[in-house]
């Protein structure tokens, strides 16, 4: 296998609009990758060193095919040591690294949760070395939490109305946060920490927050900010959002108005995609549906986010796409081996899995080769 040679000692760091690579724009080309094959659960899988050769053989070509689509980073979910030896082999990729935070906790304060969420950063951290031992991991940012639940921020501000403020090691906030937000100052300050002392290593830290929750977290003590972002979504929760300014479209108005929200920080679109689920009404364009979408449909819509991402009114620093693979392990175990056509979040992959009596391959949408080319 001959590799690309990738910039190892790229320094990431940020300006007001861009994540910059050696100080100069990176603009993320991206794709979610959780490596969920059928009787292979995300939460369980990240933690195994000992990998069926066939689970393997399809996380390669999985990693291969998407560089092949011209992306430039993955952002991991569930990852195990494997994937980063993969994309490591293979080169010519950085990675963004999701570190899964319990959104649906009943108290992110509580003692015992937090201590429980800096063991699991500690996983993490030393997982990601273990592979990268010269310390040098193409590693663009950390992704601390991902969509931490309405009810769960508002039980846990309500408990805790006093803490409005934090100070640690490395991030301090101002002195009118909420009790969640003040829960991920310190977890990110814990995980800087960890990694500075053991690794001597200081990478980026975000945290990706969505439209449901805009108005309740915000994270101004992170190194950027990160929006999971749906062109469905936004006529149901938002639909008195200002049209966009370029493509006149209600999703890219929704990208302005939260890059309007954070104008000293980078916005990057950590989330983006559309379900071609079968048993839902086709909505179409301009903003699609949740589920229904036809292979075209998912193809032209992802290109049509794309170019909303890319003409907003002020630069975003770009987005990852949801997701490479179907995700047929939706609902634990049994689940997984089976795709449901009801279930909408089964069908988000441009690449589709393919059961041919027990062995587990991929097959192209068009959406793959839409964005292939988009990003070429």
């Amino acid at each position: 296998m001959t590799t690309t040679p990738l910039d190892t000692a790229a320094l990431f760091s940020v300006d007001n609009n861009y994540i910059l690579k050696n100080n100069e724009p990176f603009l993320v080309k991206g794709m979610v990758y959780v490596p969920g094959y059928p009787g292979f659960l995300p939460w369980e899988i990240e933690s195994s060193l000992a990998l069926p050769a066939a689970v393997k053989a399809n996380i390669y070509r999985d990693i291969e095919n998407i560089k092949a689509m011209n992306a430039n980073t993955i952002r991991f979910w569930g990852a195990p040591q494997y994937c980063y030896e993969a994309l490591k082999d293979i080169g010519g990729l950085y990675f963004l690294t999701t570190i899964w935070i319990d959104g649906e906790a009943e108290d992110f304060q509580a003692p015992a949760f937090k201590e429980s969420t800096k063991n699991y950063i500690e996983e993490v951290v030393d997982r990601i070395y273990s592979v990268y031992p010269d310390k040098r991991p193409p590693l663009l940012a950390y992704i601390l939490g991902n969509e931490l639940s309405r009810s769960s921020i508002i039980a846990t501000d309500t408990k805790h109305p006093d803490l409005k403020h934090f100070k640690g090691n490395f991030i301090e906030t101002d002195t009118n946060r909420t009790a969640s937000e003040v829960f991920l100052a310190e977890m990110a300050d814990y995980l800087r920490s960890y990694e500075s002392e053991n690794y001597q290593q200081q990478n980026l830290i975000t945290y990706s927050n969505e439209i449901r929750t805009f108005n309740l977290i915000e994270t101004p003590f992170l190194d950027f900010i990160s929006n999971n972002a749906y062109s469905y979504a936004v006529p149901y929760y938002r639909p008195f959002t200002n049209l966009g300014s370029s493509s006149g479209t209600i999703f890219q108005g929704w990208l302005e108005q939260v890059k309007l929200k954070n104008l000293n920080k980078p916005l990057l679109i950590t989330e983006t995609g559309l379900s071609v689920s079968p048993n839902v009404n086709r909505v179409g364009p301009p903003n699609y549906g949740y589920g229904g979408n036809s292979a075209i449909d998912q193809g032209a819509g992802l290109l049509q986010n794309l170019n909303d991402i890319n003409t907003t009114g002020l630069p975003l620093a770009g987005v990852c796409i949801h997701e490479y693979l179907d995700a047929w392990w939706k609902f634990g175990y049994q689940d997984s081996f089976s795709q449901d056509p009801n279930d909408i979040e089964e069908w988000f992959g441009i690449a589709k899995i393919i059961d041919s009596n027990g062995v587990y391959n991929t097959e192209f949408r068009y959406s793959y080769y839409v964005l292939q080319n988009a990003w070429r």
